[in-house]
């Protein structure tokens, strides 16, 4: 197939309506999955690069299920959990520029800047109408090596305030009720007791190498993360991107 057709195929799902049985059973249970979850969650939850056909989402996804051990066949679970893994909005986080991030690697205070925050949601995502009353100007994000995890927003009109670490520490005065840990290279959990039974977890990247997605520029030093757990989340979709800047 072309670069076009995974577009293709999603145009003629839509066109045709839900999967046939008859439409199923012809298809490779890979495919149709593929072909499926693109269907309702592309630009939403799932983001493509210009050259992801159907054989190259295929191919990636059949490789990152042989290295998990799945079953094989792979099941539409297995086969949607991986694509929602490698093919996040804004985009996939599996490329050269970036690594896994290291506890070292995130301790310090962060800013996700005004710039990146069109980043923040998929194009599609439903996230953007639900803030879209007071949109968020800048936030800063800190882990301290104590393993506080400090959070706050801006929103509206409001210049940002953070240019130091230093100006996250007005933001100490308040209880610490968040915890973060590493689970794993690339895994961060936020562990919450003012919220029982809150489920939270990050996958984190460490830029490597400068790269530029839709006009934002990615610098060495900066870490990418993705929203993958939460309450009601059981596909590991990334329903949050922050680009966050270390701030001096």
């Amino acid at each position: 197939m072309s670069s076009r057709s995974i577009k293709s195929a999603i145009t003629f799902f839509i066109i045709t309506g839900c999967f046939a049985s008859t439409t199923k059973a012809a298809m490779d249970i890979v495919d149709a999955t593929i072909v499926d979850v693109f269907q309702r969650n592309n630009e939403k939850f799932l983001c493509l690069s210009s050259d992801s056909s159907l054989e190259v989402i295929r191919k990636s996804i059949g490789d990152h299920l042989e290295m998990r051990g799945a079953s094989n066949p792979p099941s539409m679970n297995e086969t949607a959990i991986a694509a929602y893994t490698l093919y996040p909005c804004p985009f996939s986080p599996y490329r050269e520029e970036l690594r896994p991030a290291t506890a070292k690697d995130i301790i310090g205070v962060w800013l996700y800047p005004d710039g990146s925050q069109k980043l923040r949601f998929g194009p599609k995502s439903p996230m953007w109408k639900k803030n879209s009353i007071l949109p968020i100007k800048c936030e800063s994000v800190a882990y301290y090596d104590s393993g506080e995890a400090r959070n706050v927003q801006i929103s509206g009109k409001m210049l940002c305030p953070f240019s130091t670490a230093k100006d996250m520490d007005i933001s100490r005065k308040n209880p610490n009720v968040v915890q973060w840990q590493m689970i794993r290279d690339g895994m961060l959990k936020l562990c919450r007791s003012d919220v029982p039974g809150h489920i939270e977890e990050w996958e984190v990247f460490f830029v490597t190498k400068p790269f530029i997605v839709t006009e934002v520029q990615f610098n060495k030093g900066d870490i990418v993360a993705y929203l993958r757990r939460e309450n009601g989340n059981d596909f590991y979709a990334a329903t949050i991107f922050r680009h966050l800047k270390r701030l001096p």
